[in-house]
């Protein structure tokens, strides 16, 4: 019996939470179904399931096997694709890995035209807290520098440098003017990225040495939709580039005030799992971003 058909089948069944239902999402019969979970537990030599007439779990045995499988069998689907590629149209599963606020604004900014270039990629995006390590399963994950990779299971490719520079709608600046220097900042509302209402950040006028200023405002977030659409609102001024602002700029939502002021530079990487080979669809993906990020203002490509 094939044991991929029948590790995916199980991994169907722990889905499903049946043999009958999984029976019907992969066109078989519940008695097929049935002798593919006795192949395995035989072969392995443990029970994977407890089955009573109304109820289904799994055993411990079972739910790492079910983890630890479902991992094997997409990195196995993924070699199968990828080797079809080499001379064919590129094809498979890309799973991207990104920070909500990466994956939400810059991220989605891009992957559209992308799947209309390349059809037979398909894309899953998965959203990570920011700090927080990839993960192994990632065909490519897209962050900030990361202080403890691990550098044996990961290779890290710089992608783009940016500044980001203050936003503000046109409805707070007429209600509470203009700042037309860093100083100015004090007696405005900003509002902050971050779990806390002030935040410290080195910023640089043009022709000037670089100095720390801390922000402070009435509302901060960890939650990059919440920010932008409080400074849609005029709730304040906010921190951050025109990769991120795209669309909200040629709105005309926000509007980029003290033009010669900056942060200090940002740079985004792509983080690989290290493997005897790379994916054509990843080395794809990375180089129409980069294509894609050589027209945008405030950005490096590198």
């Amino acid at each position: 019996m094939d044991w991929i058909e029948s590790v995916k089948t199980y991994i169907r069944v722990v889905e499903e939470g049946s043999f009958n239902q999984a029976a019907r999402r992969l066109n078989t019969t519940t008695s097929a179904v049935s002798k593919r979970i006795h192949f395995l537990e035989e072969r392995i030599g443990v029970q994977l399931l407890k089955r009573t007439t109304r109820s289904l779990s799994q055993t411990e045995a079972g739910a790492m096997f079910y983890h630890r499988g479902k991992a094997q069998v997409e990195q196995w689907q993924s070699l199968v694709d990828e080797t079809r590629s080499i001379n064919q149209t590129p094809t498979g599963l890309l799973r991207v890995g990104a920070t909500l606020a990466l994956g939400s604004k810059f991220f989605m900014r891009y992957v559209d035209d992308f799947l209309h270039q390349y059809p037979h990629i398909k894309v899953q995006l998965i959203t990570t807290l920011p700090g927080q390590l990839p993960e192994l399963s990632f065909d490519i994950y897209i962050g900030r520098e990361i202080e403890n990779l691990d550098t044996l299971s990961f290779r890290a490719a710089p992608l783009i440098d940016y500044q980001s520079g203050f936003y503000a709608a046109p409805s707070y600046l007429k209600q509470y003017g203009e700042p037309q220097t860093i100083a100015d900042l004090i007696h405005h509302n900003m509002l902050i990225w971050g779990e806390k209402v002030d935040r410290e950040v080195r910023l640089t006028t043009l022709g000037e040495r670089s100095k720390k200023v801390r922000l402070t405002g009435n509302f901060s977030t960890t939650n990059p939709e919440a920010l932008f659409h409080s400074a849609k609102r005029g709730m304040g001024i906010i921190l951050s580039n025109q990769v991120m602002l795209q669309e909200e700029i040629e709105r005309g939502e926000l509007v980029r005030i003290l033009p010669n002021v900056t942060s200090d530079h940002t740079r985004v990487y792509a983080y690989y799992p290290k493997l005897d080979y790379e994916h054509t669809r990843t080395q794809l993906f990375v180089e129409y971003l980069k294509q894609r990020l050589e027209s945008e203002k405030d950005v490096k490509v590198v």
